[in-house]
């Protein structure tokens, strides 16, 4: 049964997160509704990410063992044409009997994104927090060089019965452009919440809360009940997927 990888991008303000769940909008339950068109499904829709309820993606990568009705190549431009607006495919192949979208990935790239001070613009309500009153973006960066390498993640992540919060974090910067920061983290996976409540551990070091030394022994203490905020998801984008 012929193999099929798709990248997507999508605006999760009005979903319920990735995953399918019964009554609820979705964006899997979007994309095999329009797929169910073109194509007959004979396995699961993997997903490389489960993004939460309102978190974007411009990179997610999903792949499905079926038979298309249409060439490959003219997939996305027909499930484009059944899918709302707020998701899109940007591109189709078929690939590998073994490719798993998920379990092939080698790393996943999350930014998420933050305006200090000045004047909010309605454009950007959906896609970045507000933060009121300056950071110190050079203690957040010193903090988040911290958890670059492998790290149990107990302290910044909603934990799950019998899975690991131990991650591999390959990548971790802090961009700022005027009174925008993006904070961009690439590693081998992400925990529950992992980068919500990362993210909001930084704006307590920016804020001049805690100091870079108080993430880094927080981080490594594992302890979760040190009072950082989890930001909300609209801040937040699945960036990119790393294959081999």
């Amino acid at each position: 049964m012929p193999n099929y990888m798709m990248v997507l991008e999508y605006d999760g303000t009005a979903y319920h997160g990735f995953q399918k769940q019964p009554g609820l909008p979705t964006i899997q339950g979007a994309l095999e509704g329009a797929l169910s068109r073109v194509a007959g499904m004979e396995s699961p829709l993997y997903a490389a990410g489960r993004t939460d309820a309102g978190v974007h993606a411009r990179g997610q990568v999903v792949s499905f063992h079926g038979r298309l009705k249409i060439p490959c190549a003219r997939l996305a431009q027909a499930l484009n044409a059944l899918l709302p607006p707020d998701i899109a495919v940007k591109e189709c192949a078929e690939v590998d009997d073994g490719f798993n979208a998920r379990r092939s990935a080698l790393a996943r790239e999350y930014a998420y994104h933050v305006q200090c001070g000045g004047q909010p613009s309605p454009f950007d309500r959906r896609y970045v927090f507000r933060c009121r009153g300056g950071l110190d973006v050079e203690a957040m960066r010193e903090a988040l060089g911290a958890a670059v390498g492998v790290h149990d993640f107990a302290a910044f992540c909603r934990r799950e019965e019998g899975k690991s919060t131990v991650r591999d974090v390959y990548e971790a910067e802090l961009e700022a452009v005027g009174e925008k920061l993006r904070i961009r983290v690439k590693a081998n996976a992400f925990a529950w919440m992992m980068m919500r409540m990362l993210c909001g551990a930084l704006l307590e070091v920016g804020r001049g809360k805690w100091t870079p030394d108080r993430f880094r022994d927080i981080l490594e203490s594992g302890e979760s009940s040190h009072g950082a905020q989890t930001l909300p998801p609209h801040g937040l984008f699945l960036e990119r997927v790393y294959y081999p």
